[in-house]
């Protein structure tokens, strides 16, 4: 593959620039497109959104370099070698994306979970982008494999290519699953937004498909406890953890529904009243109406239509 994407000449000096990091900036641009169209479309103000997202970016990358350094200091025991080296490991990004996300988002006036729920293409989207770019770099390389679709790193500035055998394009399977959840939601419009329905949906998806690429994953050096690598108990947390916020909101959501007056069984309609039938007495001196009949007498046929009427 080729990790460095092209070396620009300035002033004398040559400056590599890297595939990763050009396909990590499309994908944070991206997503900072998608989010503040979705945002539009739901009434959120455009400016405010485009602030808020370049802040949790910059968490997100933040998050995802120091959980680099603490599984780098794990595996060497110095805490300097994942200080010095560069270096992302994804996990982190949920976490430090989503400090930065919640303290922010009230600051600038944006409703978070509204937010969240409209714009949450942009999240695969640009995260499959992001693996787009692992593919290329060759640092999220995959196990060995010599089957159909088989590639080979031979650029020494991948850590994919030492050594140089056929592998598991692994980081494309991930993208290949990002870009069918990131369609999956695009499709399915959402029925409630400001609850938190579609993130914590991604979320456990998300979970599920980090879980099962990550046996195919060759770079075993990250750390494994008890047959499974940091990365399948992290995304196991995350799909439990979002898996039980779900179905807790599902809960709240299906009570409200019970609970609204819409919903309660109606009552059956009260019986028509008879108009009362106005008299006029005659003018003479008797106490009988106009039809012959004394004041307050009631007719037979009067008392069926009655009866007829309240028993409907």
């Amino acid at each position: 593959m080729h990790p460095v994407l092209t070396v620009l000449e300035v002033g004398g000096r040559s400056i590599p620039i890297g595939t990763y990091g050009a396909l990590l900036s499309t994908a944070v641009l991206v997503a900072a497109l998608l989010a503040v169209r979705a945002a539009s479309r739901a009434g959120i103000d455009r400016t405010a959104t485009l602030a808020l997202v370049g802040l949790t970016g910059a968490g997100a990358l933040a998050g995802a370099h120091a959980l680099f350094v603490c599984v780098e200091w794990a595996r060497t025991g110095d805490p300097l070698s994942g200080i010095q080296a560069p270096g992302l490991v994804f996990f982190g990004a949920p976490f430090g994306g989503a400090l930065v996300y919640a303290w922010a988002a009230p600051r600038l006036g944006v409703d978070a979970w509204r937010l969240l729920d409209a714009a949450l293409v942009a999240i695969p989207t640009a995260h499959a982008l992001g693996r787009i770019g692992c593919f290329f770099g060759g640092c999220c390389f995959g196990s060995p494999w010599e089957g159909a679709w088989a590639v080979r790193y031979v650029d020494p500035l991948a850590p994919a290519a030492h050594p140089p055998v056929l592998r598991h394009p692994a980081p494309l399977y991930e993208a290949l699953a990002l870009v069918v959840l990131a369609a999956a939601f695009a499709l399915r419009p959402p029925r409630t937004v400001g609850r938190g329905h579609r993130i914590f949906a991604y979320g456990f998806a998300y979970g599920i498909v980090r879980i099962v690429v990550e046996t195919w994953r060759g770079d075993a050096y990250r750390g494994q406890w008890l047959g499974l690598s940091t990365s399948q108990w992290l995304g196991a947390l995350v799909a439990l953890g979002c898996g039980g916020a779900l179905w807790r909101l599902r809960r709240a959501t299906a009570s409200e529904s019970w609970s609204e007056p819409g919903a309660q069984p109606e009552s059956d309609p009260e019986p028509e009243s008879e108009p009362e039938s106005e008299t006029e007495p005659e003018t003479g001196t008797g106490s009988e109406s106009r039809s012959g009949k004394p004041p307050g007498a009631v007719s037979r046929e009067g008392v069926g239509t009655s009866a007829r009427r309240a028993m409907r």
